[in-house]
């Protein structure tokens, strides 16, 4: 009520991080220096109106856009997030630097009421290169119901959606390469599957590939305490944290 949003989900994770997501904000349309300005306004209301604000760790407030399809939610992908403390000061974490790095993997769980659904997602995670010269990788899934917070989903997704993305100056994947996604060394899931290839008039290849990924090979790469994925003849470990966001985004599942 306080910002007229038509989607706002407010979780309180660990009981330490409390979390205010705007979803489909018309400030995703604006400058990041707005959604930064709507973030510590928000930070500074939550400070002033939370009961319980000084058993907080912190506060975050962020953008994410989410994409539906047939009626299912499909997609999201957020935009920004900001990080105070309790009092609503901001706290040093260049969120712009670390999303561009792939170093930012954390799991995001976003409720929505209109569909009774949630979307479980890591944003981004960076295999290989960067943003503008490498291969990343967005996982997501989606659970009836709300699985935002403590509760976590009763039913098991059949599979959870695995979105490569490469930017290359030549090919990376042409053909059907053979994807091989291992666990500890064990081979979990195999399969061959074609990239949707384009290239810009500047001579750059982008190459994209939706994988469903079946939700028990899924829950042994999130057990994993290795992770790696073959594509073709390349081969991308994922880091610690990086498996540790698949980790995160299990947890919103009941086992």
């Amino acid at each position: 009520r306080e910002y007229k949003e038509p989607n706002v989900n407010v979780t309180v994770n660990n009981d330490s991080s409390l979390v205010v997501t705007f979803i489909n904000s018309a400030l995703n349309n604006d400058s990041y220096e707005e959604r930064q300005k709507r973030a510590t306004q928000t930070a500074a209301f939550v400070s002033q109106q939370y009961p319980r604000v000084a058993e907080l760790a912190d506060i975050w407030v962020g953008f994410v856009k989410i994409e539906t399809r047939f009626v299912f939610m499909h997609y999201s992908r957020s935009l920004n997030f900001f990080r105070f403390d309790r009092l609503a000061h901001p706290l040093a974490w260049d969120e712009r630097s670390e999303h561009a790095s792939g170093n930012r993997a954390r799991a995001s769980a976003i409720y929505s009421d209109k569909l009774d659904r949630t979307e479980i997602s890591v944003a981004l995670m960076q295999l290989e290169g960067d943003t503008n010269n490498g291969l990343a990788l967005s996982p997501h899934f989606s659970v009836p119901g709300n699985a935002s917070g403590v509760r976590r989903a009763l039913a098991t997704p059949q599979s959870v959606n695995f979105d490569f993305s490469s930017f290359s100056e030549k090919s990376m994947f042409p053909g059907a390469p053979k994807i091989i996604f291992l666990a500890d060394g064990k081979t979990v899931f195999e399969t061959e599957a074609q990239f949707s290839t384009s290239k810009s008039r500047d001579g750059q290849f982008s190459e994209f590939l939706l994988l469903p990924v079946p939700y028990p090979a899924f829950r042994r790469l999130a057990a994993a305490a290795k992770v790696r994925i073959r594509i073709g003849d390349g081969e991308y470990e994922l880091t610690e944290e990086q498996v540790g966001a698949l980790r995160e985004m299990a947890e919103h599942v009941k086992a």
